[in-house]
């Protein structure tokens, strides 16, 4: 699944979004006896809330399973992960319904902004994005450097 797109939506005061029909074509037809689309909504990096497909989740959570819970770190990870896991599904509006303490950890009120991160949504309050987003150039060439520096397909231990 490769998303692409950024769409800025409205949030209503009881806290549903409604997913860009742009986007939902993006995941293809929904699974037969399905009426609506299924997601896992969690916690994200850098203070915004990332919406799974629930195909994707299930792919996720697989490898978490695999992860040895002995291991403080793996432990920690797996939970923090988690925090904030909710499932949802798309109603006959295309609309997903945002629990408040996920709508407060994020900073939502009104509008978010939706970011398409390859098999993922990442969704932002629109200041915090554009926060974020204050990159100068010469950093971001230093980081895609660092990041994508070696030859196309090599890795970083490859270089």
């Amino acid at each position: 699944m490769n998303l692409i797109g950024e769409y800025p939506v409205s949030v209503d005061n009881k806290g549903r979004l409604r997913l860009p029909t742009a986007l939902l074509r993006q995941l293809g037809d929904k699974p037969e006896g399905i009426e609506g689309y299924s997601f896992v909504i969690n916690r994200g990096f850098e203070k915004c809330l990332t919406l799974y497909p629930k195909k994707v989740w299930d792919e996720i959570t697989a490898r978490l399973s695999r992860l040895n819970r002995f291991n403080d770190r793996n432990r920690m990870f797996v939970r923090t992960f988690y925090l904030g896991a909710y499932p949802l599904e798309t109603d006959s509006a295309d609309r997903i319904l945002l629990q408040k303490p996920l709508m407060d950890y994020a900073g939502l009120s009104d509008e978010a902004i939706l970011v398409s991160m390859e098999d993922r949504v990442e969704i932002w309050a629109p200041e915090v994005y554009q926060s974020m987003l204050n990159i100068n150039p010469n950093d971001f060439a230093d980081l895609a450097n660092q990041v994508m520096g070696g030859e196309v397909g090599e890795t970083e231990e490859e270089a």
